[in-house]
C-alpha cells in the first residue's frame, strides 16, 4: 500500500497492489470513487520463469515530495513512474537482468521501494538479483546497484537529524 496526502496532510488516496494483477487499485477518500490502473504490457516477457505470475506487480510507493507514484512490475522487470495527482504514466526504469549459467536471462524480481528524503533517488530491492537498484527519479536511469545478499525485500528510509 502507498498513501497520497492531501494539502491538509490527510490521506487523499490509497494505492494498493492486487494478487494476479499487473498494476494497482486506487481508492479515493470519502467514497468519491476508485479504479484499477494496469502498468503497460511492454517491456515484457519476465515473471513466468521466476515463478511470479501470481504476483506480477509488487512494490509501490509515493515519493516524499508527493509528486509521483512508483510501481514495480515483475512481468516488465521495471519500475514505472506516474505523476500525481493525475496518475499519468511518465515512463519506466529498466531493472537488471539475472544471467544464470546455461539459462536464458531472467528478471531482477523487484520487491519493495523506498526514496531519499529529497525524492531524487528511488531504491528498488531486487530479490532475484540479490541487490538494490538505485534509480534517478528525473532521468529514470539506474545510477548504481548495491549488492546485499540473498533475497532482499523489505526496506525503508530513516532520516536522523
Amino acid at each position: 500500500m502507498a498513501f497520497e496526502a492531501a494539502a491538509d496532510g490527510t490521506t487523499r488516496r490509497i494505492f494498493v497492489q492486487l494478487s494476479g494483477f499487473n498494476g494497482l487499485q486506487s481508492s479515493i477518500r470519502k467514497t468519491r470513487g476508485s479504479g484499477k490502473s494496469q502498468v503497460p504490457d511492454q517491456p515484457g516477457g519476465f515473471g513466468i520463469a521466476e515463478g511470479r505470475a501470481g504476483t506480477p506487480s509488487h512494490g509501490i510507493g509515493v515519493a516524499p515530495d508527493g509528486k509521483s507514484l512508483w510501481v514495480n512490475s515483475t512481468l516488465a522487470n521495471a519500475v514505472f513512474k506516474y505523476s500525481l495527482p493525475d496518475l499519468k504514466l511518465i515512463g519506466h526504469a529498466k531493472l537488471p537482468k539475472v544471467h544464470s549459467l546455461g539459462g536464458a536471462p531472467t528478471g531482477a524480481v523487484p520487491e519493495w521501494i523506498t526514496f531519499t528524503p529529497d525524492s531524487k533517488l528511488v531504491y528498488v530491492s531486487d530479490s532475484g538479483a540479490r541487490l538494490v537498484s538505485v534509480i534517478d527519479t528525473t532521468t529514470l536511469k539506474e545510477v548504481a546497484t548495491i549488492s546485499v545478499g540473498e533475497v532482499p525485500k523489505r526496506m525503508n528510509t530513516l532520516v536522523l537529524h
